[in-house]
């Protein structure tokens, strides 16, 4: 019996294994999806300006990596007590410009490699409404609870999109003709801009990328949007505000990205670095007993041998 429709993703033509860089940028479920590879040892750089939901501040974040940009006192704006910037989440806000700017420009200086050497770039669209900064005329990433007669909002068209990532791709592959483009659209729904008005803005959104797909071979989509909406199509995969993903749903969704873009080798290697992992978190009745420290010792022999067989591996979260 079947309880669900499954959606069928083909394999990815180029794949992932630990010795790439991978970069990953865009919203919420960018993290979701980039912490799983953090887990297994990846090498991946997640949200260097926080999380993004509109395709023009992802791309604006791109450009910014790539470009490596420095931003100045001049880019950052004074809201109660918190610095911050226009074009970044709120984590990156703090009490002072020094500190707002050093963690910005920390964040775009640790991400040049991942553009620069990286292999695979995954970006993920929220939502196509964008907010734009009336005294700026610029588009925001996030309005940073600013009174909202500040910022007109506006519903971008497939045109705008294509035309934006039209250019930006190819300055992408000018810049790094090995970096393999993947797009998604998150499934979380934004229910704040309504129900009909979240469904516009997801459509606008696939039939954006859609276009590009075609126009360009090194971009792809994989479909988190439709696994979360056809094959999990109940709220027991909904956290309790019945619009994020839950835990069990990103895992999922990690599991089908598996076989999309692992080989069978990466697969037994990530089973290998999460029995290690799981090895390492198990806490006995008694610590001081002589089996468990013979357990932690084998563990520690184990976890030596696989960097000496796998000396790329990341080995930072968990070991």
């Amino acid at each position: 019996m079947k309880f669900s429709t499954k959606v069928e993703v083909k394999e990815h033509s180029e794949r992932i294994d630990h010795r790439q860089k991978i970069a990953m940028i865009g919203s919420c479920f960018t993290n979701n999806i980039g912490n799983k590879l953090l887990g297994d040892q990846f090498d991946v750089s997640i949200n260097p300006f926080g999380i993004l939901f509109n395709p023009i501040s992802v791309a604006n974040a791109i450009k910014g990596c790539i470009d490596q940009k420095e931003f100045t006192a001049q880019d950052l704006l004074q809201q109660g007590e918190q610095w911050l910037s226009l074009q970044h989440h709120s984590v990156f806000n703090a009490l002072t410009k020094e500190e707002t700017l050093t963690k910005i420009n920390a964040a775009i200086k640790a991400s040049k490699h991942y553009y620069a050497e990286g292999n695979f770039l995954f970006i993920t669209f929220g939502s196509a409404w964008i907010y734009t900064h009336l005294t700026s005329q610029t588009v925001v990433a996030n309005c940073h609870k600013i009174p909202q007669k500040q910022f007109t909002k506006s519903l971008l068209t497939v045109e705008d999109i294509v035309k934006c990532y039209s250019n930006l791709l190819q300055e992408i592959r000018a810049y790094n003709p090995s970096l393999n483009i993947v797009f998604t659209i998150s499934p979380v729904r934004h229910w704040k801009d309504g129900v009909v008005e979240n469904n516009q803005s997801k459509s606008v959104l696939h039939l954006a990328i859609m276009e590009l797909v075609n126009n360009y071979d090194f971009a792809s989509y994989f479909p988190s949007y439709e696994i979360v909406l056809d094959e999990l199509r109940d709220y027991r995969f909904y956290k309790e505000d019945l619009l994020h993903p839950n835990q069990q749903a990103v895992d999922y969704i990690y599991e089908r990205f598996e076989e999309v873009f692992y080989t069978e080798g990466t697969q037994e290697l990530n089973k290998t670095i999460r029995k290690l992992k799981a090895a390492l978190a198990h806490r006995p009745f008694n610590e001081k007993s002589t089996d468990y420290q013979k357990f932690v010792k084998q563990t520690h022999e184990k976890i030596k041998a696989l960097k000496e067989q796998h000396p790329y591996l990341f080995l930072v979260q968990g070991f």
